[in-house]
């Protein structure tokens, strides 16, 4: 099975290649914190199965205790197909405590099948 050879990569939108999941938080569209846990979402099996690639935009915020909240998704191509994974992999996410919580984070998941 093409399990072992998925990937979801995080696309920043400021940069043309994507970017492996342990990209600092700094390339995030909001204010900057360092990363200290970055999940790579599952794929979902039945995109999978259908051959479906495509890209989910989630906006977030981040807790004083470096906590991932609010999190919701902004854009979806194709719609209802990888809102899930996203939400689900972003949300568990952890940054580095800071004195208050930080808005405006933005991260792009782009959803592709390896040959």
């Amino acid at each position: 099975m093409k399990n072992q050879f998925l990937s979801a990569l995080v696309c920043l939108s400021a940069i043309v290649a994507p970017v492996a999941l342990s990209a600092p938080a700094a390339a995030s569209n909001g204010p900057e914190r360092q990363s200290v846990e970055l999940v790579a979402p599952e794929y979902p099996r039945g995109a999978e199965r259908r051959g479906i690639e495509g890209t989910v935009r989630i906006a977030y915020s981040i807790d004083a205790d470096g906590n991932v909240v609010d999190a919701q998704v902004v854009e979806a191509n194709p719609e209802g197909v990888f809102d899930r994974a996203a939400l689900s992999a972003i949300e568990s996410w952890r940054y580095a405590p800071a004195a208050a919580q930080t808005d405006g984070h933005s991260r792009e998941l782009e959803f592709r099948l390896n040959d």
